[in-house]
C-alpha cells in the first residue's frame, strides 16, 4: 500500500465514528491552543522589548544602582556621572532622575511619570539615533530652560480629559511647568506617558539633592564597549565599596538577561499547557484501543488476505498520525486567534506595545510536529494489539 492509500483508509474509518474522533481531537486542539497562545505570549514581550532596547544604540553603558531591601540603599549623584565621564572611551554621559509624581492640569490630578534630564543634552540623549525619540510639535528642551517641560504622546492625548499642547501649564508637585514640546507616539508605553523637564528643577521640588536614578554613558566611535563598561564597574566599585551596590550593563547584556527570563516564562507557560496535551493524548489512546476492538474482524480479514504485521502497524499508527496533525493544525488556528485577540486587547485597555504576543513560524513547526509526535505515541500501543491478534481468532469475532 501507498502512503496516500494509507491516509484515504484512515479517513475513511475515522469518518464513520464522526463524534468519537471530533471528541477526540478536541482534547489536542485545546492543548496546541494553549501552548501556542501561552507561548505566543512570552515570544512576543521577548521581541518587543529587544526592539525597544535595540532603539537605545548598541554603543551605550547603563549605571543603575541596585534597590536594596531593608538596607540603606546606595545612591547615584552628580559626582559619579562626573567621574563617568572622564573614564578613558566615554565620549558623554547623560545623569537622569525619575520619579512618579503628582501632575494638575486644569482641575484635574494624575499620578505620572516624570524623568529630569539636563536640558543641554535631552536631544542627544532621547533624540533621533540615541533613542528613537521624535518631535510632534513643538521643540526639545534647551539651555536656560527651567520650568518647562516636554511630554509623551500619552500624556498628551490621553492622561487627562483635555488634551495637552505646547504652551498648556501643568503643576508637577504644585509648581508650574510650561510645555514648550511633545514627542511622536512610539507604542512604547514607558516612553508615551512620561513627562520630560529640568533635572535640577525636577530634583529640587522632590528634595533629593543631587542624586540620580540611571547615568546613561556612550562610548567613543570605534571604542571597545566591553573594555569601558569594565573601567567604569572598577571606578564604580572603587568609589561605593562593592560591585553589589549597582549595576553597569551594556544594550546586550540587557537584551540577555531579558532573553533568560522570559525563556523561564515561556516553560513554565509551555508546562502549564502540555497538561491539556496529556489529556488530547490520552484520548487518541482511548479512541485507538476501541477501534482495535470494534475492528477484531477487519483485521482478521486483512489479515487473511495476506495483509502483514507492518502493514497492520501502519494503518492504525496513521489513524492516530491524523488525529494529532489535524487536531494541531486546528489547534494552531485557534492559538493564533486567541493570540491576536490578546494584541487588540491589551493595545486597547494598557496601551500600545505593553503587551504583546507572536506565533512564529518556529512556533508552528514546533506545535505541528509536537502534535504529530503525541499522535503516534499514543497509537502506539493500541497498534501493537492490532498487530498481535490471531487472524482465525480475530475471524471468529
Amino acid at each position: 500500500m501507498a502512503v496516500l492509500d494509507y491516509l484515504i483508509f484512515s479517513l475513511r474509518n475515522l469518518s464513520h465514528h464522526k463524534l468519537r474522533s471530533f471528541l477526540t481531537l478536541l482534547g489536542v486542539i485545546i492543548g496546541i491552543m494553549a501552548v501556542v497562545s501561552m507561548i505566543s505570549i512570552g515570544s512576543g514581550m521577548k521581541a518587543s522589548l529587544k526592539e525597544q532596547l535595540e532603539q537605545l544604540g548598541s554603543d551605550k553603558v547603563f549605571i543603575l544602582p541596585r534597590i536594596a531591601y531593608g538596607t540603606a540603599a546606595v545612591t547615584l549623584s552628580d559626582d559619579d556621572a562626573d567621574a563617568v565621564a572622564r573614564v578613558p572611551g566615554v565620549a558623554f554621559v547623560s545623569p537622569l532622575y525619575s520619579v512618579a509624581g503628582d501632575v494638575a492640569y486644569r482641575n484635574e490630578r494624575k499620578i505620572v511619570k516624570i524623568y529630569g534630564v539636563d536640558p543641554e543634552k535631552a536631544e542627544a540623549t532621547f533624540g533621533a539615533g540615541a533613542s528613537g525619540y521624535q518631535l510632534l510639535k513643538g521643540r526639545w528642551l534647551q539651555r536656560g530652560d527651567v520650568y518647562k517641560a516636554v511630554i509623551g504622546y500619552g500624556v498628551h492625548d490621553d492622561v487627562f480629559s483635555r488634551d495637552i499642547n505646547v504652551g498648556s501649564v501643568l503643576r508637577i508637585h504644585g509648581v508650574e511647568f510650561q510645555v514648550v514640546g511633545v514627542f511622536k507616539k512610539t507604542g512604547d508605553r514607558e516612553k508615551d506617558y512620561t513627562i520630560y523637564a529640568n533635572l535640577d528643577a525636577v530634583r529640587g521640588i522632590f528634595g533629593v539633592g543631587d542624586r540620580v536614578t540611571l547615568i546613561i554613558a556612550r562610548v567613543d566611535k570605534g571604542a571597545d564597549i566591553e573594555e569601558v563598561r569594565q573601567r567604569i564597574e572598577r571606578l564604580l566599585e572603587d568609589r561605593k565599596g562593592s560591585k553589589e551596590n549597582f549595576f553597569v550593563m551594556t544594550q546586550k547584556e540587557i537584551i540577555e538577561r531579558v532573553g533568560e527570563a522570559y525563556r523561564v516564562v515561556q516553560v513554565v507557560f509551555g508546562g502549564l499547557a502540555a497538561v491539556s496535551l496529556i489529556v488530547g493524548a490520552v484520548g487518541i489512546a482511548n479512541t485507538m484501543v476501541m477501534n482495535v476492538t470494534e475492528r477484531t474482524r477487519e483485521i482478521g480479514v486483512l489479515k487473511a488476505t495476506g495483509a502483514s504485521n507492518a502493514q497492520v502497524l501502519r494503518i492504525f499508527l496513521t489513524d492516530a498520525a491524523i488525529l494529532g496533525v489535524a487536531g494541531g493544525a486546528a489547534g494552531i488556528a485557534l492559538g493564533y486567534l486567541i493570540s491576536l485577540s490578546i494584541n487588540m486587547a491589551a493595545a486597547r485597555y494598557l496601551g500600545e506595545g505593553m503587551l504583546t504576543t507572536a506565533v512564529t513560524p518556529e512556533l508552528v513547526v514546533f506545535a505541528l510536529g509536537f502534535s504529530l509526535i503525541i499522535g503516534v505515541v499514543a497509537g502506539i500501543y493500541p497498534a501493537y494489539r492490532a498487530v498481535r491478534l490471531d487472524p482465525v481468532e480475530a475471524l471468529r469475532g
